[in-house]
């Protein structure tokens, strides 16, 4: 290397008159001659160092999914509005609902395109598609969002003081969603049942929960804040119907005539349960000649009328009747009692008035 340098020095004509020069050159040389041979080293694996044949190169595994990331986007249901924009083509940039089919009509296409069940990305790129084959646009660019949507808003109904659609876009607590309600009603009954939506059965799928399509849940342990089911989640898309538990009706000769309330629709009240509830019958009552008024479509008046003999309910002589939401159990009072109770409530010095009247009088 150093008899190659000097030989080129020699031929320029600078050896050994000026030494600074010399060096100079030198070092220029040196960089030329060595940096091509070090730039050939790096870019060839070759001259470096072999891996070993038995380690292949695996690829890198993807990095997991943030929490962000695994969102589910909201799918198009039926009856949601889309706004839909169509670029440089202002005659098909508006809003459209879908049908109850899960289809959209777009002006120049020939046939409904269907949406449902499908993200407003993937509705986007199918109508691009259906504008291409359709030859009407060479190259359509669009973009849908949803403007309204039933996976937006979450449904309660049944036994809540105030039943609405609540505008919601994220999960939230079902004791808070019935608390946004007004809370519970005077009839609500022991259970809740919530229909799932397709948003929470595919968040809950994802979680490797629960998916059943309903799930129903004793109304107790939601409203206990110590248990667990009090932090139960619902999610937008999903139904929440509260059980009502019924009312029926004592009226007539009873203590506490009034409506009450059953527990549950599945409780088994009873003539003397019902009775009990109300303070039992007064001392006017004809217990022979109760009934029991049922709503009944299928008859004439649209009521049937169950006759009662509380007298052989009492001895065991007949069966103690079941009472249903909506009944109403009667008891009638006795026309001689009543007189009899009548005459006793008078005051005495009025009856003996009465008495002397009738003397002088006959």
């Amino acid at each position: 290397m150093s008899n190659k340098i000097s030989r080129i020095l020699e031929r320029i004509g600078v050896l050994g008159r000026f030494p600074v020069v010399n060096l100079f050159l030198v070092l220029t040389l040196v960089f030329i001659l060595i940096s091509p041979h070090a730039i050939l080293i790096a870019q060839d694996p070759a001259q470096g160092v072999k891996p070993a044949a038995s380690a292949p190169i695996l690829p890198t595994p993807p990095a997991a999914p943030s929490p962000a990331s695994q969102s589910v986007e909201l799918l198009i249901n039926p009856g949601d509005v889309l706004d839909v924009y169509v670029y440089d083509v202002p005659e098909l940039t508006h809003t459209y609902t879908v049908s109850p089919a899960g289809t959209i009509i777009v002006p120049l296409l020939p046939n409904p395109l269907q949406v449902a069940g499908l993200t407003p990305d993937q509705v986007a790129r199918a109508m691009e598609e259906a504008f291409r084959q359709s030859g009407r646009l060479r190259r359509p660019e669009i973009a849908v969002s949803v403007t309204q949507s039933r996976n937006s808003s979450i449904s309660v109904d049944g036994a809540v003081k105030a039943p609405q659609v609540l505008p919601m876009t994220w999960q939230q607590k079902l004791v808070d969603v019935l608390a946004r309600c007004g809370g519970l009603a005077d009839d609500a009954g022991a259970t809740v049942t919530i229909t799932r939506g397709a948003l929470a059965l595919r968040d809950l799928q994802m979680e490797g929960g629960l998916t059943a399509p309903t799930v129903t849940i004793d109304l107790k342990k939601v409203m206990d804040g110590n248990d667990p089911a009090s932090t139960i989640t619902v999610w937008p898309g999903d139904r929440v119907s509260v059980e009502r538990a019924g009312v029926f009706y004592i009226l007539g000769e009873v203590r506490s005539p009034g409506g009450y309330t059953l527990k549950n629709s599945h409780d088994e009240l009873t003539v003397l349960r019902a009775l009990a509830i109300s303070g039992d019958v007064t001392s006017v009552a004809n217990k022979s000649k109760a009934m029991i008024i049922r709503k009944d479509p299928k008859a004439a008046n649209g009521r049937e009328e169950i006759a009662l003999n509380l007298k052989d309910i009492l001895a065991g002589r007949s069966p103690d009747v079941k009472l249903q939401a909506n009944d109403i159990l009667f008891i009638p009072g006795s026309g001689g009692k009543k007189a009899l109770h009548t005459l006793t409530a008078v005051p005495g010095e009025v009856v003996g008035a009465a008495a002397t009247t009738a003397l002088v009088v006959h």
